[in-house]
């Protein structure tokens, strides 16, 4: 062989090596040129790539991307459910069952006449699923020129059994007035029976009562137990938020005379003059009626004006 047909053979060799044919049926690439002779193509890099992803809009918190193998045969799992992208709820404490206020009004004059009036109040009420308890004080002493005008307390307190989800209620209800001005030294007077919650809501609410007990007036002239028939009514209004309008009604006549009866109305009108100490204003009037006085005056009309404080 001469030495050109040795340097063609050799150039052939090169350039097969360097340009081999890909075989489509097989992983593995066969370089045509003499038999033998096998090349593997060469290892690409695996670098991971980086793919976006794109929130639909009503959920979109921040572009995310999520860093994928391309090795891998399963797609990546992003799955973001509503929980993930918003805030946690913040636990709501749970409700007070106990509401109160404290009331506290102080006038009075000094010169050509004299006249201190001094008023104290006090109410409570618990609230559960099962039960609902009331409790109001009030007791009002004025003087004038040195001698006693006025110098009564007034209790009433009321114990309701809920009959959820009926609006029925039962009740047990009590009264216990003290006036130095009257016939006798104390009245006590207790009943019990039905409520009905005609209406209610979150403004507001109206019930009616329908019960009966009796009463007595220790140290009076008829001190005896008089069976007495109640008949109730209750609305309390929510103006606004810084307004409460409550107006409560009850009719008491003696079921053995019924020409003979007392009648007690109060009303009182709240409002908020300070959120951030819970102080209110309160306007009240408390009118109570004895058709049977034993010589004192049968209307006594007691209205004020004072500062509460609730908590």
């Amino acid at each position: 062989m001469s030495g050109w047909a040795i340097f063609a053979l050799l150039i052939a060799t090169i350039l097969c090596s360097i340009c081999p044919a890909q075989d489509a049926g097989n992983d593995a690439a066969t370089v045509s040129g003499p038999p033998g002779i096998l090349r593997l193509p060469p290892v690409e890099e695996q670098a991971p790539r980086l793919e976006k992803q794109t929130l639909p809009a009503d959920k979109v918190v921040s572009t995310q991307y999520l860093v994928t193998d391309p090795s891998s045969e399963r797609a990546p799992s992003a799955e973001i459910t509503p929980e993930m992208i918003s805030p946690a709820a913040t636990p709501q404490p749970p409700p007070k069952p106990w509401e109160g206020s404290f009331e506290l009004g102080l006038d009075g004059t000094e010169g050509n006449s004299n006249t201190l009036n001094f008023r104290f109040g006090f109410d409570v009420e618990r609230k559960t699923d099962d039960h609902v308890f009331s409790l109001d004080l009030d007791y009002n002493k004025k003087t004038t020129e040195g001698e006693e005008a006025t110098n009564r307390a007034f209790l009433d307190w009321r114990l309701e059994r809920l009959l959820a989800p009926s609006p029925w209620t039962m009740f047990v209800h009590e009264t216990v007035e003290y006036d130095e001005f009257q016939a006798f030294d104390a009245r006590v007077a207790v009943d019990a029976g039905f409520g009905y919650r005609i209406v209610e809501s979150k403004r507001g609410k109206l019930a009616a009562r329908l019960g009966a007990g009796f009463s007595r007036e220790i140290g009076g002239p008829d001190d005896t137990y008089i069976p007495e028939a109640v008949f109730g009514l209750d609305f309390e209004h929510r103006l606004s938020k810084r307004q409460k309008f409550t107006l409560s009604n009850e009719f008491a006549p003696d079921v053995t005379a019924w020409n003979d009866f007392r009648l007690n109305t109060q009303a009182g009108w709240k409002v908020l003059i300070d959120e951030e100490m819970n102080l209110s204003l309160k306007l009240s009037v408390l009118n109570r009626y004895d058709s049977t006085p034993h010589g004192a005056e049968a209307n006594d009309v007691d209205y004020s004006a004072v500062l509460l404080w609730s908590f």
